[in-house]
């Protein structure tokens, strides 16, 4: 694993993200993308996040960009019988997402748009008031930190 392959990586998940077309990536997905292709994995396994973005099905809870590098944390470490291994660390993990809400504040999506998209009304106020703008910079920041942290165990590993 290399710093390239890993910023070539975050270039095709951001390129997917901000795509307003069919082929969109939302948060999680572009994040789980990224992942995905740092590790060498199957990028269409970015369907499993189809759910988790908007704080999970739109519902303001954790942040999709957090929950897609959880998925492709998981996904990465499940060995070759589909079992993960009895030792997963948590460490890595939980100083992204303690990272994450020192950087912005908050780690569920609601606190960070600062609304709540569950609804219809509140999606499009969303929209109205440019609060998803807000999006691209956490899923990037999530990218940047997620790349570091795969091409980090993998120089350990």
């Amino acid at each position: 694993m290399t710093p390239k392959k890993c910023e070539e990586a975050k270039a095709q998940a951001m390129a997917g993200y901000l795509d307003p077309g069919p082929n969109h990536l939302n948060c999680a997905q572009a994040v789980l993308s990224g992942g995905l292709l740092a590790t060498d994995q199957d990028p269409a396994l970015v369907s499993a996040a189809n759910y988790f973005g908007g704080g999970m099905v739109r519902m303001g809870q954790t942040c999709g960009a957090i929950t897609g590098a959880a998925l492709a944390l998981g996904l990465r470490d499940l060995n070759a019988n589909g079992a993960l291994p009895r030792n997963s660390a948590f460490e890595p993990l939980q100083r992204l997402m303690r990272d994450f809400e020192q950087e912005f504040g908050a780690i569920a999506c609601k606190d960070l748009l600062g609304c709540d998209i569950s609804t219809p009304e509140g999606f499009r106020h969303a929209k109205k008031t440019q609060a998803l703008s807000r999006c691209p910079v956490f899923v990037e920041w999530t990218i940047d930190r997620l790349g570091a942290l795969i091409c980090e165990q993998a120089a350990q590993g």
